[in-house]
């Protein structure tokens, strides 16, 4: 009767193990997903954090230069075109962060002083210029050639020469959310200039992994912004006769 009793609980013992077994081995793969899911998530979120630094870094070193300062040399060290320094600013900032940060090596691949983000890579920035006038809104946006798209990097890159995208950001919207602004706070807002820089970057995925593409799409594409006042894009008054 004893031995009766003790295979049992022998038993059961093996039974709860071969149980905690088969538990184990369900588990593992969806604990491996997932944390193979937050891992990816981690370093993408770490890029996007590096990407939206470089934007804000560029537009506050840009949001006291010369709107309209234009030229056709597309050297960084020479051009003196607002636009296009701007640019090189988000460059400089971001050839920093090579090699998490994709960005073609220029050719060099030992000095990272002038790797360029790749258009190829289907990147952009596009960078605008507006005269906003207290109690109206937009009533100017620059570069006036390119009018709502604003500025593309790599429509102006020789190389390339194509736009990869516009701006996402139209004026209408702007003038809408500015007089909100206004109506919100009782008083009107001063006249000002406003500075826009907006980088579209394509994160290709580290880890590459099969059960994560399925569902994210490899590149991910990535949009940040930064808004900075712009002292020589504010609007002069109309002298009174």
């Amino acid at each position: 009767m004893i031995n009766r009793k003790l295979n049992l609980k022998s038993l059961r013992g093996r039974l709860a193990r071969g149980q905690g077994l088969i538990e184990t081995a369900l588990l593992i793969p969806v604990i491996i997903i997932l944390l193979s899911g937050l891992l990816e998530f981690g370093l993408m979120l770490n890029d996007y954090l590096t990407l939206q630094d470089a934007v804000r870094n560029a537009a506050r070193y840009a949001s006291d230069g010369l709107f309209s300062a234009r030229d056709s040399l597309h050297n960084c060290t020479t051009t003196r075109d607002f636009y296009r320094q701007t640019a090189c600013l988000v460059n400089q900032e971001l050839s920093r962060e090579r090699p998490l940060i994709y960005m073609s090596d220029n050719g060099t691949p030992t000095v990272t002083d002038d790797d360029y983000l790749d258009p190829f890579h289907n990147d952009d920035i596009v960078i605008s210029a507006f005269s906003v006038l207290s109690g109206t809104g937009i009533v100017r946006r620059y570069p006036t050639e390119y009018g709502e798209t604003g500025w593309s990097y790599a429509q102006d890159l020789p190389i390339y020469g194509m736009r990869n995208f516009s701006s996402e950001f139209s004026s209408s919207e702007i003038t809408a959310q500015w007089n909100a602004w206004d109506t919100s706070s009782g008083h009107l807002t001063p006249s000002t200039g406003l500075l826009i820089v907006e980088l579209f970057y394509h994160y290709d995925q580290r880890l590459d992994l099969p059960w994560i593409t399925a569902f994210v799409p490899d590149p991910v594409e990535l949009r940040l912004y930064a808004i900075m006042p712009l002292v020589s894009a504010e609007p002069t008054a109309t002298p009174r006769p």
